[in-house]
């Protein structure tokens, strides 16, 4: 299985993490648009709340979903990992362009 069809999956069982993880993400973008230099501090809170997340996501889940994904050929890794990986690159996407178009508007000087 590829990548993509990994991600697909993990949708599935983890649209909770993207969900919050989204609103976070949506969240910090206006400060960056108005403050760019703002974006190594908020990388870090970023990381910073990817083991909580983790720990809400293993301690609310249901004990026996996680054999499903394995079977589909998915490592315990990729089953807790992808989620974060996947949203800590969106919100690294999500900075840089918030970032440059607070440069462009002006407000990064």
């Amino acid at each position: 299985m590829n990548l993509i069809g990994k991600i697909r999956i993990s949708w599935k069982y983890a649209s909770a993490i993207y969900i919050v993880s989204g609103i976070i993400s949506l969240a910090l973008a206006p400060f960056v648009v108005f403050q760019p230099t703002l974006i190594p501090g908020f990388l870090t809170l970023k990381l910073l709340t990817v083991p909580v997340l983790l720990f809400l996501f293993v301690s609310l889940q249901r004990g026996f979903s996680i054999y499903f994904y394995l079977n589909l050929g998915m490592s315990r890794n990729e089953y807790f990992g992808l989620p974060f990986a996947v949203d800590y690159a969106a919100f690294v996407l999500l900075m840089i362009i918030s970032g440059f178009i607070g440069n462009l508007i002006g407000y990064g000087q």
